[in-house]
């Protein structure tokens, strides 16, 4: 089983946010019965939050979280969702590269841990959701 880790997740732990302790011991738990994967945009987008690629690459090791990239697949998906997305009158504030994370948990992964469940639900609705539940915050 994959578990695809979302960038707010990541972030979390990084910035030692209220939330990062408790999607540390997440983490710890999933790796137990799920191989931990970000995509090529959550490793970018959680790269600028330490201070190299070599740091960043040692803390997605400590926590587990191994590379698996964007297929053509999944990356044509996304932009299919997107413009679908924004033909309805969806908000610039939503990037394509939100779709990437979904469609790639979707098609590449068996759930996703995030902390946009509300977005990821309405879009991805087949998609297993892993999040930290609001007593826990």
């Amino acid at each position: 089983m994959n578990t695809a880790i979302d960038s707010s997740v990541i972030l979390s732990i990084y910035k030692a946010e209220p939330s990062g302790i408790l999607w540390l011991e997440t983490l710890i738990a999933l790796r137990k019965s799920s191989r931990l994967v970000a995509c090529d945009v959550v490793i970018a987008e959680t790269r600028p939050a330490l201070p190299s690629a070599e740091v960043h690459r040692q803390q997605l090791e400590k926590l587990g979280v191994q590379f698996l990239p964007i297929n053509f697949e999944t990356a044509c998906r996304a932009g299919q969702m997107h413009q679908a997305y924004r033909t309805a009158g969806g908000r610039r504030d939503r990037m394509v590269a939100d779709f990437l994370v979904g469609a790639h948990a979707l098609l590449q992964a068996d759930q996703l841990a995030t902390d946009d469940v509300g977005f990821m639900r309405k879009y991805f609705e087949p998609l297993n959701l892993v999040s930290l539940q609001p007593k826990d915050l």
